[in-house]
């Protein structure tokens, strides 16, 4: 006997199957005048990550919105010259044109200036504030948000756009406002971790979502069955080793008992990562540190291999470029850039340590790799050292997933020259504020600029911040702010910010 639902299946334009929605399944209800206009209006989303854009997309089709996507500012721009929306939501910081940018290039696209700019970033009020009238942002979303705080927007905005044509920019906050104030901030910070299974359960659904789910929906989209194993093959390939850890350690988190041999874990502001280290340095242990800088699912995390009073690596997860091994290699002259990018797209270093990969193919050696993996393990842990949200659990008898380098640092010696970068941080930011968007000035005093000096200030557009530009150009944050704050003191640039930024 055929299925009694037989009836009302069809095939979608993706050639899917699903269930026609006819009269004799319809509810009985009427369109309200927010459910058409949720069916009719056009949003652009431009975002270069490419899991922001995928969680954007999945919400606002969800409420019924047509959606189309953009990675970066050129790609939003081209799909605005080809097509009308009513509504962009644009990331504020982007390769090629940043949301800034790609506000100034509306205006010369006839039939454009209807559409309803609405900026993201996680600075959103500094931005908000500054920027609005330049842009004709109508409004800003801070990072990061929840699916309810992006939708009321986008509801808001597009009624308000309706009866008030000239309405005034606002700022929508983002689930967690840390307040200002010592022990106020460090009850916020305690309290993003302090918050029961179900904030557990949430990260770990979080990094699923990002780690599994784009991977999935392209695999379901081209007509290929769930069951097939080309998904489980494909998952094999996308999923780093780094994600599969931090998988693995979140499910842990779900249950105490499932932890194995924790030695202990806090959260950094209650104690620094030096005081951490020299704890483990005093009872002669040996493990894995893992340091998160923040609450933030995907935030940067390092890990550091200790051994009895010994550092002998650090690696981290999800750093920007600047603090990547690459650009150890490459500043130290032993491999060109161009051979280490047509090296990592080539696959060649898939599920193996990308110093490793380069030495079986004989791009470098075994001293070129452990000269970068000393550079790389001194900046890790002098960046983490800056860092006063997050949370750290040492793991005893626990190696690193890549391997160690062995280096043997003193625990001493790494926590000192932590203290001198701290310092040194310190004073540059007297000059040039690192965490903040500056604009630059050249006053004609003769000075001599290399290479990467001419491109640091060409590339310094009062959009970004300094920290943000170095991790474009893969320079080296502090070497950026020496190099600025050189040039200041020289007197040949006079610097000005553009907005304030929280690191």
């Amino acid at each position: 006997m055929p299925c009694p639902l037989r009836r009302n299946a069809h095939l979608d334009r993706r050639g899917r199957r699903g269930r026609y929605p006819d009269s004799s399944f319809r509810p009985l209800q009427t369109l309200s005048e927010t459910s058409f206009a949720r069916m009719t209006a056009r949003i652009l989303v431009v975002e270069d990550s490419a899991t922001v854009r995928h969680l954007v997309e999945t919400v606002l089709r969800g409420a019924g919105y047509s959606v189309e996507t953009a990675v970066d500012g050129v790609d939003g721009l081209e799909r605005v010259h080809r097509a009308t929306f009513d509504l962009a939501l644009v990331d504020f910081v982007m390769p090629r044109l940043n949301g800034y940018q790609f506000a100034q290039a509306l205006r010369g696209i006839p039939g454009a200036g209807d559409l309803l700019l609405v900026l993201m970033s996680a600075r959103a009020e500094a931005i908000g504030a500054r920027f609005a009238q330049q842009t004709g942002a109508v409004a800003t979303l801070a990072k990061p948000f929840t699916p309810t705080a992006l939708l009321d927007l986008v509801r808001i905005t597009l009624e308000r756009a309706r009866v008030e044509p000239n309405s005034r920019t606002r700022v929508v906050p983002g689930p967690i406002a840390t307040p200002t104030g010592g022990a106020a901030t460090r009850a916020a910070r305690i309290a993003q971790w302090v918050v029961g299974p179900e904030a557990a359960r949430d990260r770990l659904l979080d990094l699923l979502v990002r780690c599994v789910g784009p991977v999935v929906r392209e695999l379901v989209e081209a007509g290929i069955d769930p069951q097939d194993d080309l998904i489980s093959q494909a998952l094999r390939q996308h999923i780093s080793m780094a994600a599969a850890i931090d998988l693995a350690r979140e499910a842990r988190a779900l249950d105490p008992s499932l932890r194995g041999a924790t030695g202990f874990e806090g959260i950094l502001g209650v104690v620094s990562l030096a005081q951490v280290v020299r704890l483990t340095e005093s009872a002669g242990l040996h493990g894995v540190l893992r340091v998160e800088r923040s609450a933030r699912v995907g935030s940067p995390a390092i890990e550091v291999a200790l051994r009895s009073g010994f550092i002998d690596q650090v690696v981290g997860f999800g750093v920007g470029p600047e603090l990547r091994l690459g650009r150890h290699l490459v500043g130290a002259g032993v491999i060109p850039r161009t051979i280490l990018d047509a090296f990592i797209a080539s696959g060649a270093a898939r599920g193996t340590p990308l110093g490793r990969a380069l030495i079986s193919a004989r791009h470098i050696t075994e001293q070129q790799l452990h000269a970068a993996l000393g550079a790389q393990t001194a900046e890790l842990f002098c960046e983490a050292s800056r860092w006063t949200g997050g949370r750290f659990r040492f793991v005893p008898g626990e190696t690193l997933a890549v391997g160690d380098a062995a280096l043997g640092f003193g625990v001493e010696e790494r926590i000192a020259d932590a203290a001198r970068w701290a310092a040194e941080w310190e004073a540059i930011e007297a000059h040039v504020p690192m965490e903040q968007a500056v604009t630059v000035r050249e006053t004609g005093v003769s000075v001599v600029l290399d290479a990467d000096a001419r491109r640091l200030l060409a590339a310094l557009d009062g959009a970004r911040t300094v920290r943000e530009i170095a991790r474009e150009l893969e320079l080296s944050p502090i070497a950026v702010g020496r190099a600025l704050a050189d040039l200041v003191r020289q007197r040949a640039i006079v610097v000005a910010s553009t907005m304030s930024t929280s690191s």
